[in-house]
């Protein structure tokens, strides 16, 4: 099979598209023939080196949609999807032809979704999830959504809309306004001629946000503290990379009782991921939940170099994905 693979850690363009073995099965693993795999930045990452345990050499890549080719009778053929913390960081990932996981590891693929739009949305939704799990949403509450355009921002504010919230989503660019609005926001904020805290608390009679998904970290943190209403929660999930380091003031936060959350979905292995998108298929099966509507940009595994320069250097709109069965050595590889 072809795979791409990390044996040093560099740029995109010291990947290696290689020709592997099959992997063998244990006795509790099924194969998948991998139809569609999403490339996050995260991926990215991972290939500069920059995510911890990572071991080498290592095929990368999170994200799968694809179908059982060996396994259990009752699972072979079964259109599978799933995702995870240690899937292209502590075992071979999903940029490549066929992955071995756990047969727990995998869950069925909804029926609602293609290949394309089910391998492109694993750690997007996973994460959202998390967020909300973790700032303990009820219904009827105000979610604010930093960075509504983004995968995991347009994810969250679908979650936070199906369990009963009102959603606030930022945008950068009036352009994005649409696209922020389609993806679940009831009233967008653009952050280009608004301050945040002034807004949210205009949008909500001066109470301020219950919960707030920041996915963007760094000089978001304290705006986003001010606009939390009394006992309000913060989730985290990234950091620029030269400002890592925060400031707020501590007094307010603590007279407010605020509540600041850290969450990290590479905490979770491929089988706590695939109990999450479980739990997220009646969502996708009712259209409650939808993938993004930005688009998809496909590649084969022969051009993963140019894909992860894109998911790089942010040069196409949409997700970039790989498809590793549809690539022009596929007759020759053993198994269909």
């Amino acid at each position: 099979m072809l795979a791409v693979r990390i044996d040093h850690f560099g740029s995109p363009s010291e990947l290696l598209i290689q020709e592997l073995p099959i992997p063998n099965l244990a006795a509790d693993e099924v194969l998948v023939e991998v139809y569609a795999a999403g490339i996050n930045p995260s991926d990215v990452k991972n290939v500069a080196g920059t995510m911890q345990h990572t071991t080498l050499p290592r095929t990368p890549g999170r994200d799968f949609a694809g179908i059982v080719v060996e396994g259990p009778k009752n699972l072979v053929g079964a259109e599978v999807w799933g995702t995870g913390g240690d899937i292209g960081f502590t075992r071979d990932g999903t940029h490549a032809q066929y992955i071995a996981l756990p047969r727990d590891a995998v869950a069925p693929k909804p029926s609602s979704l293609s290949m394309d739009e089910a391998g492109a949305i694993g750690v997007t939704y996973v994460t959202a999830w998390l967020c909300l799990n973790a700032a303990q949403l009820v219904a009827g509450e105000t979610v604010l959504v930093i960075g509504a355009t983004g995968g995991v921002g347009s994810a969250a504010m679908q979650i936070a809309k199906w369990q009963g919230a009102r959603v606030l989503g930022t945008i950068r660019r009036e352009g994005d306004r649409t696209l922020a609005q389609k993806s679940g926001a009831d009233q967008v904020i653009n952050l280009a001629d608004q301050k945040l805290s002034a807004a949210v608390l205009a949008a909500t009679d001066g109470q301020g946000a219950s919960v707030i998904i920041d996915t963007v970290g760094g000089p978001m943190v304290e705006p986003c503290l001010k606009s939390l209403a009394p006992r309000g929660r913060l989730t985290e999930i990234s950091s620029p990379a030269k400002e890592r380091r925060v400031c707020f003031d501590l007094i307010d936060f603590y007279h407010r009782e605020s509540r600041l959350l850290g969450v990290d979905s590479r905490a979770l292995d491929a089988r706590a991921c695939a109990e999450i998108l479980g739990a997220l298929t009646p969502g996708f099966e009712s259209g409650v939940l939808h993938p993004p509507v930005a688009g998809i940009c496909r590649h084969s595994l022969q051009n993963a170099i140019a894909a992860y320069e894109q998911v790089l250097n942010r040069s196409v709109t949409g997700k970039v994905m790989l498809a590793p069965n549809f690539i022009e050595e596929r007759a020759t590889n053993g198994i269909h």
